[in-house]
């Protein structure tokens, strides 16, 4: 099983989406495979239809909160908000498959 969620990473994602520098960023890193695992689904059902990509500064404020509640260090928490140039939501939401949520 914990294969298949490493493997999991950009497959089946769309190609405008796995050119984007944060997407990239998230599927090299280093977090554990349960957040990429998540981020993964979070990039399917955000990705916008217009443009084909999903918005960096909502991927970063869910990307923030999942590892706040998967009991991520503090101190790696700190270096993933570095991880990718966006800035964390937009004043402490962001949009999650059109829902409103706080970071």
């Amino acid at each position: 099983m914990k294969q298949n969620l490493i493997t999991l990473g950009r497959e089946g994602l769309p190609d405008s989406v796995k050119s984007q520098a944060c997407v990239q960023a998230i599927f090299k890193s280093d977090i554990p495979a349960e957040i990429k695992k998540e981020m993964h689904f979070f990039i399917l059902r955000n990705t916008l239809q217009d443009c084909g990509k999903v918005p960096p500064n909502c991927l970063k404020a869910h990307l923030i909160k999942t590892a706040k509640t998967t009991g991520v260090s503090p101190k790696k928490i700190s270096s993933l908000r570095n991880l990718f140039k966006a800035k964390v939501g937009y004043k402490g939401y962001y949009l999650d498959n059109g829902k409103l949520k706080k970071v």
